[in-house]
């Protein structure tokens, strides 16, 4: 794991990029073993691993460059690996994303034809019985709600909200089809 930093040379960002591309295509192994405590907390897949190990490694790459330390870049590289894993395990940045996709807004006020209720409960089949506890909830719920409130009413973190109701839809929607 020797740092692809060339010295004696100014590089541009995009050389820098590039760089940062090569030595994570080629270090895979060690970005897995890095990021393995936390994987399974995070929202996102593999490709989304090693985009933000890019991230890193540029991140890295340019830190060593300036402090006129390429010896250290693995270091570097580790330290800001893992604190963007950690960020990601932790939810920054995905509960806001996933309650703009999942959950319906108040701006978006359609009228929707009502399922009929046998449709509602041949559906709510395919949930767990906490996650149809949730969707009964939500259903019956005069307004669009997000998921603080569902979070709030069940008395779990808004993150794992989030989650049960990613949940219940994709079972919804695997036994629809």
């Amino acid at each position: 794991m020797t740092c692809p930093m060339q010295t004696n040379q100014q590089l541009s960002n995009r050389e820098i990029w590039s760089m940062a591309q090569q030595w994570v295509s080629a270090n895979k192994k060690l970005i897995r073993q890095i990021a393995s405590p936390y994987f399974r907390f995070m929202a996102g897949d593999n490709e989304d691993l090693y985009q933000e190990a890019i991230i890193a490694a540029f991140k890295a790459l340019v830190i060593s460059r300036k402090k006129k330390q390429q010896e250290q870049f693995v270091r570097y590289f580790r330290v800001i690996f893992r604190t963007n894993c950690i960020l990601l395990a932790s939810g920054i940045q995905t509960v806001h994303c996933l309650e703009d996709y999942f959950l319906p807004s108040q701006e978006l006020e359609k009228k929707a034809i009502e399922p009929e209720k046998e449709e509602i409960k041949q559906a709510l089949t395919a949930v767990t019985t906490r996650q149809k506890e949730i969707c009964l909830w939500l259903l019956r719920q005069p307004v669009p709600v997000g998921t603080r409130d569902i979070a709030r009413e069940f008395n779990v973190s808004r993150r794992h909200a989030c989650r049960l109701v990613m949940h219940s839809i994709q079972r919804i929607s695997g036994a629809s089809t």
